[in-house]
């Protein structure tokens, strides 16, 4: 089946998930309208007759238990721990040994020279130390410059990466023309690991196209860097210019913060703004509540009507990922492109979910609004399923595009690659997971190397391979 423009859609089912579908008058989302519509949840006005014990008060549910990932065993060498990527160009998977290992693009102009020397530039987002060609980078190696004892990564969306040591210090490495990697935009380029300064040791670490953020391990209050905009910068009351700032404390998330997360969504034609990329900062703050601020923020109304310079904070909430979270009451919940439950068996269980937004100017009497949709999501359980959703561009979703046009709703994709997934990553055509085995497999688009496979081609790969 191929879900396509103009058509109406049937029910999809995928192993024990019932997809909703839109009626004939929802809008069906196509690679010609750019929109995520959303399914209409059924309703029902009969009347029934109350229970017998209507009257008697309700006992409240216990307080939910937070799942964990699947543990991974290795069974060879390399064995990976993590991958990750939301919206990226490449990926990075962080080893049991400490260390980092990245493939995908490298650089954004393959031509572009240094304007004193001539000679060629890279900006750096394998973190090699050289430019890298094409090929080069369609095989995964070690990043540069010795980094070990790493115990997470945070790959943006704008050809950077950042990795955080045991000691609780930070490293990136990458593109920087917005000081997103810690070091002042006259640095555009970090082609090796280097030292985030000014930072205390740090817990957590999120990384997105034009901010980077942390939590402190004393006391976790939240520090970013990079590019102060209208809507984010460490002084959210008075937004001024576009300028760059070093690690400071974002006082307006009150600490301890206990998880974070950044999402960015591409700027278009229509858009006035000269930045490239406009990142939203979401934090799970102490006693269950979400705060976020930036362009996409979560709340009750949707994103075009709400734009504040303030956190936007939303109570009973569990966990947090990219656009989505984990309730109180074992829903997850997403804002991008609207706000709707996200529908799947056993979802108290989610360990991770990610949304990468895209954007694209309107058409007709939309035609100066900027439409925002899923470009490409994702939904982790406890048990290694994975659920996708959003267009199946190049095979993302792991089906042929000629069979498959988009999905609305979490599509339970084991026939691709199992229920043994630890954690996954998503460029805007492709899809790679780590397993339990310590393996990484990838599928989609090839054509930046991004599989691993130490080849790059045009073709479109639904089929789930191990990197090389």
């Amino acid at each position: 089946m191929r879900l396509v423009h103009g058509l109406l859609p049937l029910f999809l089912c995928v192993s024990s998930i019932s997809l909703a579908c839109s009626s004939a008058d929802d809008p069906i989302p196509s690679a010609d309208d750019d929109r995520d519509a959303a399914a209409a949840l059924p309703s029902s006005t009969s009347q029934v007759e109350p229970p017998p014990d209507a009257g008697v008060a309700d006992v409240a549910p216990p307080p939910l238990v937070l799942a964990s990932r699947p543990k991974v065993e290795c069974t060879e060498t390399p064995c990976y721990i993590a991958v990750s990527g939301t919206g990226s160009e490449h990926y990075c998977g962080l080893l049991d040994d400490g260390t980092v290992r990245c493939w995908g693009r490298d650089s954004r102009l393959r031509g572009e020279t240094d304007p004193d020397s001539g000679a060629p530039v890279a900006d750096g987002a394998l973190g090699r130390g050289r430019i890298v060609t094409v090929l080069e980078g369609a095989t995964p190696a070690p990043v540069a410059g010795g980094l070990s004892s790493v115990t997470q990564i945070s790959v943006g969306s704008n050809l950077g990466t950042c990795a955080l040591r045991s000691d609780g210090s930070v490293y990136c490495w990458g593109r920087n023309e917005y000081g997103q990697l810690g070091k002042p935009f006259a640095e555009p380029r970090i082609l090796v690991p280097t030292r985030v300064e000014g930072l205390p040791p740090v817990s957590k670490i999120a990384l997105g196209s034009t901010l980077g953020c942390a939590i402190a391990k004393a006391g976790g209050a939240l520090y970013c860097w990079g590019t102060q905009n209208t809507r984010t910068g460490p002084n959210l009351m008075s937004p001024g210019p576009s300028v760059t700032f070093g690690p400071q404390v974002m006082p307006a998330f009150r600490a301890p913060v206990q998880d974070i997360a950044i999402g960015a969504v591409p700027r278009v034609a229509v858009d006035p703004r000269p930045i490239e990329y406009q990142d939203t900062i979401m934090a799970l703050l102490d006693g269950g509540v979400l705060a976020s601020v930036g362009e996409l923020p979560a709340g009750a109304v949707s994103y075009q009507e709400l734009y504040s310079p303030v956190p936007v904070e939303v109570a009973d909430v569990a966990r947090i990922g990219t656009y989505g979270y984990l309730g109180s009451d074992g829903i997850v919940n997403r804002w991008v492109p609207n706000r709707r439950a996200l529908y799947v068996a056993n979802a108290a269980t989610v360990v991770d979910v990610a949304i990468a937004a895209g954007r694209v100017r309107g058409t007709g009497t939309d035609a100066n609004k900027l439409i925002v949709y899923a470009e490409q999501a994702g939904m982790l359980l406890a048990d290694g399923r994975l659920y996708r959703w959003g267009r199946n561009t190049a095979a993302a979703l792991g089906y042929p595009p000629d069979a498959l046009d988009l999905i609305e709703e979490p599509m339970d994709v084991t026939q691709v690659v199992g229920n043994r997934v630890v954690s996954f990553a998503m460029t805007t055509a492709s899809t790679c997971v780590s397993l339990v085995d310590g393996k990484i497999k990838c599928w989609g688009s090839n054509e930046r190397g991004e599989l691993g496979r130490g080849t790059v081609d045009y073709e479109h790969h639904p089929e789930a391979e191990v990197i090389r």
